[in-house]
């Protein structure tokens, strides 16, 4: 296996852009330090970091310290008009403390990583994107080399013409989960590519393209091919709110805080941090009118889309004219059908595709088993001394134990 000369985190903007849009709305909405705990999942508990991963890991969290906001970049960011020009120079001062702020510890009799980010919000927020790219990258360079970059340009070629001509609107959010940047990089720009060559075939027929790439979750990516940036807000927006201003009515709370730092720019909204039940409660008129759409991230899609469909309906809006965005654990497959499905049920999609699109590799050894990825995640633990959680529509998602996830849910009223 081939490994990159490259260190692996070479630029700030290597992270997505929700990171940035999160940390410029706790600079603006809080004015003040916010101390949070940051907690590393390794959800597939059989693959396992060795030694030498984790010693390169542990050399590149050092290095992180060394990213520095480059003039080039600064220029790039300040372009982007739904940032402002106080929060564009926070980020040209802005560095890691990976030292004061990372705590990782490893066993190498059981193979067990863990690994915390500590410290105040405003600062810890960028970590966990680019923590998560360095921990896939480091399993597949040391413990899992059993596999090659052999045909990724040939598949990313293929799924992106399938979705481009089932009309598919998509963008790329494979930054946390990747192979490695290298493979990024290269089906980030197969993208493009072939998104291009698409647009002009569809020009030269006197035809209108069904689908298109909307962009790229990865700020860096986005500014090398000169497409958008996509991003909006995470789960951690509203768990920290959640302890800052009450649970019972957090996702009412973010979404108004959200929408006043916006002025409706970046207007999608997440809805499974306390289940999508909970969500809809507090997403009434007012809100639904001034978001443009609602994220799906966990459950069951179909179901999610009928619920949506109806709850528009049922507050007297037009759900043609909102969207929802897919990007829970997606593939070219399930997204065509998705997108079938939105079109019955008249409201519109796009889908964020991940780690279909930047680690789908077969192992070397035989090309009929995949080489699977690692299912990994780095939540908010703590806000401001207080624990919280993300109760999600699927269970297995939940970030706590049970008896923590039993009294968020009695405070909350869900009986099941």
């Amino acid at each position: 296996m081939a490994t990159t000369q490259h260190e692996a985190l070479m630029s700030l903007l290597d992270n997505d852009l929700y990171k940035f849009t999160m940390q410029h709305a706790v600079i603006k909405h809080y004015k003040r330090d916010i101390p949070v705990v940051y907690q590393f999942t390794n959800r597939e508990k059989d693959l396992h970091l060795n030694a030498e991963a984790v010693q390169w890991l542990r050399k590149q969290i050092k290095d992180m310290a060394l990213l520095k906001l480059t003039e080039i970049e600064r220029e790039y960011i300040s372009r982007l008009n739904f940032l402002d020009a106080d929060y564009v120079e926070y980020l040209s001062q802005f560095q890691y403390k990976p030292e004061e702020q990372v705590v990782l510890n490893y066993d190498e009799v059981t193979g067990d990583l863990e690994l915390e980010v500590r410290g105040k919000w405003h600062e810890t927020i960028l970590y966990e994107v680019p923590l998560l790219a360095l921990i896939s990258e480091a399993y597949f360079r040391y413990t899992d080399r059993d596999w090659n970059y052999d045909n990724q340009v040939e598949n990313a070629v293929q799924k992106t013409k399938a979705l481009l001509e089932h009309g598919c609107i998509f963008s790329e959010f494979g930054t946390r989960r990747r192979r490695d940047f290298k493979t990024h990089d290269l089906v980030m720009k197969t993208i493009y590519e072939t998104n291009e060559q698409y647009k002009k075939d569809c020009f030269t027929a006197n035809q209108s393209p069904k689908g298109n790439c909307a962009g790229t979750s990865n700020v860096l990516l986005a500014m090398k091919y000169n497409v958008l940036p996509i991003g909006t807000v995470a789960h951690e927006f509203f768990m920290a709110v959640s302890a800052l201003e009450g649970i019972k009515h957090a996702n009412r709370d973010t979404l108004n805080i959200w929408y006043n730092v916006y002025k409706g720019n970046l207007g999608i909204a997440l809805t499974d941090t306390f289940t999508t039940p909970i969500f809809l409660q507090d997403f009434d008129l007012d809100l639904a009118s001034k978001y443009t759409g609602v994220r799906q991230d966990s459950g069951d899609p179909l179901d999610f889309i009928n619920i949506m469909v109806a709850h528009y309906k049922s507050i007297g809006i037009d759900p043609s004219t909102k969207t929802i965005v897919f990007s829970d654990s997606l593939n070219v497959e399930r997204a065509i059908n998705l997108q079938n499905q939105t079109l019955k049920a008249g409201i519109k999609a796009s889908f964020g595709i991940g780690t279909s699109l930047t680690n789908d590799f077969q192992k070397v050894s035989d090309k009929s088993i995949k080489s699977k990825a690692l299912n990994i995640v780095i939540k908010l633990k703590e806000c401001n001394g207080k624990r919280v959680i993300k109760l999600s529509d699927d269970s297995l998602k939940h970030s706590a134990d049970e008896a923590t996830i039993s009294a968020f849910k009695k405070e909350l009223g869900i009986t099941n």
